[in-house]
């Protein structure tokens, strides 16, 4: 197919559409993937947002476009938009990426099933339930600290970290969905906390930070209010960056594991290395930025992975 034909992404910002009105001049939708930023300027592509008013009238003319990337990536808050896409999209020629159904089944639960006895791989239990109706969350939880969230939260929006899971029921907010899950402390031997993020971009896995910090909730945040004031932490990274191989092979075979068994085209993996060599899941879903922090000075060393991820994109959409 001709690569002089534009590009489709699709955005959008949720089931609620005032949040999508008050988004559309932006070059990010909430709810959507920031990748898209990482194509050259030449590269042509339309962007179309879209709300669940949009599939009430006739489909939109899709035949123009040679490849079309669903950049909408929250299965919780756009689960009826995506619903939707995935049936406009069911009789379309073009290759789609991310399909919506895939997206629908990267919800934090039904990772943790899908990813769950990879070798190497330790997967915390993590259950949903509504309000009340928790007996069986409680069964499967009993006896160990529990980390609640609402559903469809992302960037360490957490309810809390509770001991056990009957006080947790105490931070339930409303009669919608949350989600309990295992916590498994992850500290190193130096009493820090260490996360990574790596991309899957079609077959390529690129490494897109180590985060430390000295609290166990390990967001952006941290590399400015934690990570710039120590050197140490900051050559810490920059070696993993520098490095050839800054995993060892049985640790790539449980991305490669991972990579098997995701259903998207794209995605981030969150995960902790142990003391014991595993890798503990965090999350694995295409909802994770990407962008943010690349460019900061001190930290110069991200931006190896700016080319490298541009690269496996143009790639994905058949512009390499």
């Amino acid at each position: 197919m001709p690569t002089n034909r534009p590009l489709l992404f699709i955005f959008g910002a949720g089931d609620n559409s005032d949040k999508v009105r008050r988004a559309r001049s932006r070059t990010l939708v909430s709810g959507s993937t920031d990748l898209g930023r990482l194509l050259p300027d030449e590269v042509v592509r339309h962007r179309l947002v879209v709300t669940l008013d949009s599939f009430s009238g006739p489909p939109p003319d899709l035949d123009g476009y040679r490849v079309i990337a669903n950049m909408i990536t929250e299965p919780e808050d756009s689960a009826a938009l995506l619903e939707n896409l995935d049936k406009m999209l069911s009789g379309v020629s073009q290759r789609v990426i991310n399909p919506p159904a895939a997206v629908l089944r990267s919800t934090r639960d039904q990772v943790a099933g899908l990813l769950e006895g990879i070798e190497g791989l330790i997967v915390p239990r993590t259950v949903r339930f509504r309000g009340c109706e928790c007996d069986e969350a409680a069964r499967i939880l009993a006896g160990g600290p529990v980390i609640l969230r609402r559903a469809g939260t992302h960037g360490g929006n957490i309810v809390g970290l509770f001991g056990s899971f009957g006080p947790a029921l105490e931070g339930l907010e409303g009669d919608r969905d949350h989600l309990a899950t295992e916590f498994v402390d992850y500290r190193s031997p130096d009493g820090l906390y260490r996360k990574f993020r790596i991309f899957f971009i079609g077959p390529h896995r690129i490494l897109r930070h180590m985060l430390i910090s000295d609290g166990w909730i390990v967001h952006g945040a941290a590399r400015t209010k934690f990570m710039a004031a120590r050197p140490e932490l900051i050559a810490e990274e920059r070696a993993i960056f520098e490095s050839q191989n800054p995993f060892p092979p049985e640790i790539c075979a449980t991305f490669d594991a991972v990579r098997e068994r995701m259903p998207l085209d794209f995605f981030g993996l969150d995960f902790a290395l142990t003391t014991s060599g595993r890798v503990l899941l965090f999350e694995a879903n295409a909802t994770m930025s990407f962008m943010p922090n690349l460019f900061i000075e001190k930290f110069e060393h991200l931006r190896r992975s700016y080319p490298l991820a541009r690269a496996a994109f143009m790639e994905l959409l058949g512009n390499s």
